[in-house]
């Protein structure tokens, strides 16, 4: 009878570049031999091809792993060496081995075997062998860089494609193998080099110098991209162009035919910008000539405006402003005309959705003061409550309470375990080899619960409510609505942030015939921990959208009586057309009520 294996395992496989083609089935090869020796079952494969060990955040396939771990599913992790876990620092580390020490997961590689954490020799092994793959990380980054720092310096291109260029791919005689388009998929062998080329298409070429001509000529970055919109070019993405891909185009040295490397740090542990970075003149054919760089250079110094410092506490809602539409956060930013001193703040979505989605052209922004102006007002109604503010007196009081005794208890067993330890230790130094396992076994277990006992008392001492600071300050929002220009922005941006958990803002389409118009509202969420339930709404009229129909509609309103089309006309002086249009999406708001032809319009009940 065949034997049955008992052990569940998964196997974890990492590659730090794309290049190791035959590392994931020399790893996979290597473990599936390790379990069928050591009597594991492999289950499942967790794989992160071409990511670094140094940054587990990014692994996905890891961070499921660890995820999964605590299921119970499993018994270990096979590797086939300590470093495809984790080339991170020992103290990161660390935190990944306790995790799955503690839901009793193994870690074996087909290197060391299992990583012992029961006795200190296995520790220290681990730990240095965790070391050494760090120090091999550093080594491998001098020398990368190294190898970029002499490929730069004779002309080869450095990344992927740029608009504008071929690519002729070399091989490691340096003999030209192919051409690769700008706008072709194209990934070299390790060895091979690249150097670029005047593109075969005229019209990425033609798009470069339109580019560097007209921000040259003084065009802003958006008006370049819409003219080249407009005349059908398109990215090398096939995408339409956006006032970021403009900037950086007419910003590169490389279309002067320079190649520039080092300008930003990149790299986690070297990069050539630690050096003052690389230049090599004349790498390549330019598709603009150095004069037409040098004044599109000038032009862009000339309407850079050094950002100013931020103000603590500028935008009040920084952190908790989201989009019910896919949840996107809305971040705070201002703008200002040239030759205008005012400055006005927005919020909207982060440059990264514009770059994303160039052809997207529904960004939502609305104005901050307006935005702030709503969410304050409606939050000093609902605070302004004495049912509110007494719920929320006795919710910081019972929760003061409940954390001093915590504290004290917590306090008082990890003086407790700490007095082990330091005995256990006294005891280590003096005790025989054969005792020195027990009681390093001993000591761990102390420890561990030290470490426990610590996160109890930290999550102790900060279980409280919003303080009565905070509450005073909301509690003042009739005096701060009034002057929130020079009023402690910082201080009242913490009061929302201790009163406050989110702010949605929620939109509608309407839409009837050939009229159409946005609708927005929202909810105000407030935190879990108040000791009251529920959630303000917003209204539209608190987040009003642009459009003059809601003028119109205030009007009809504040009329208290019929309105005609020639009424709205008069009053606004514009044409019948447009005031027929701006009725007619007033009545789509369901703010006002057509009573019928040539009857006129009221205000809607």
């Amino acid at each position: 009878m065949s034997k049955i294996t008992t052990k569940p395992a998964v196997g974890y496989v990492r590659m730090s570049s794309d290049q190791q083609q035959d590392s994931p089935a020399r790893q996979r090869k290597d473990i599936e031999a390790m379990a069928k020796r050591l009597d594991y079952r492999i289950m499942r494969w967790y794989e992160d091809h071409g990511l670094t060990g140094t940054e587990s955040a990014k692994r996905k396939d890891f961070q499921k792993l660890l995820a999964d771990a605590k299921s119970g599913s499993f018994c270990a992790v096979l590797l086939s060496e300590q470093s495809r876990m984790s080339r991170e620092d020992v103290f990161d580390a660390m935190v990944h081995w306790k995790l799955l020490r503690d839901a009793g997961v193994k870690i074996v590689t087909c290197q060391r075997g299992e990583l012992d954490f029961s006795n200190l020799g296995g520790v220290i092994t681990a730990i240095v062998d965790q070391y050494g793959a760090r120090e091999e990380s550093l080594k491998l980054a001098d020398r990368v860089v190294s190898g970029k720092r002499l490929a730069v310096s004779k002309g080869q291109k450095q990344g992927g494609a740029l608009f504008g260029y071929d690519r002729e791919i070399l091989d490691e005689a340096g003999r030209v193998v192919r051409r690769v388009s700008c706008r072709e998929m194209f990934r070299k062998p390790i060895n091979w080099s690249s150097r670029l080329v005047t593109a075969s298409d005229p019209k990425a070429v033609e798009a470069v110098r339109i580019m560097f001509e007209s921000v040259g000529d003084g065009a802003a970055y958006g008006s370049v991209a819409r003219d080249l919109n407009r005349r059908g070019f398109t990215t090398m993405f096939g995408k339409r162009f956006n006032a970021t891909a403009v900037r950086r185009t007419v910003s590169n040295p490389a279309y002067a035919g320079k190649l520039v490397a080092g300008r930003k740090r990149r790299g986690k542990f070297r990069s050539l910008h630690d050096d003052g970075g690389v230049v090599c003149d004349d790498a390549h054919e330019p598709l603009v000539s150095l004069e037409a760089f040098e004044r599109a250079q000038r032009v862009i110094c000339r309407k850079y405006r050094a950002p100013n410092a931020p103000t603590p506490g500028r935008y009040l809602l920084t952190g908790i402003l989201y989009l019910a539409d896919g949840g996107q956060r809305l971040q705070g930013f201002s703008m200002s005309q040239a030759g205008r001193k005012v400055v006005r703040r927005y919020y909207g979505l982060p440059t990264r959705s514009f770059e994303e989605h160039p052809e997207e052209s529904d960004r939502p922004t609305f104005r901050a003061d307006t935005i702030e102006q709503a969410v304050l007002t409606n939050l000093q109604q609902f605070m302004s409550n004495e049912r509110t503010k007494r719920a929320i007196r006795s919710e910081i009081s019972r929760r003061t309470k409940k954390a001093e005794a915590n504290v004290g208890r917590y306090e008082s067993q990890l003086g407790e375990v700490r007095a082990k330890i330091e005995r256990g230790t006294e005891n280590l130094a003096l005790a025989s080899r054969e005792d020195i396992p027990g009681i390093s076994r001993l000591l761990a277990g102390w420890r561990e619960q030290e470490a426990l006992i610590k996160e109890q008392l930290q999550r102790a001492r900060g279980d409280h409510a919003p303080s009565p600071e905070a509450l005073a300050v909301i509690g003042r929002l009739d005096e701060l609505l009034g002057r929130l220009t020079d009023a402690d922005r910082e201080k009242l941006a913490f009061a929302i942030r201790q009163t406050v958990k989110r702010v949605t803002l929620r939109r509608e389409r309407r839409k009837a015939g050939r009229h159409r118009i946005t609708i927005w509202d929202g909810v105000i969420e407030l935190r879990d921990d108040l000791g009251i339930a529920g959630v303000i709404p917003l209204a539209d009229d608190d987040v009003p959208s642009p459009g003059r129909w809601r003028e119109v509609a205030k009007f009809v309103r504040e009329r208290g009586d019929v309105v005609y089309i020639r009424d709205v006309s008069t009053r606004f002086g514009i044409r019948q057309p447009y005031a027929s249009r701006l009725l007619a999406q007033a009545v789509l708001s369901g703010k006002v009520r057509n009573l019928g032809h040539q009857k006129g319009w009221i205000a809607a009940k």
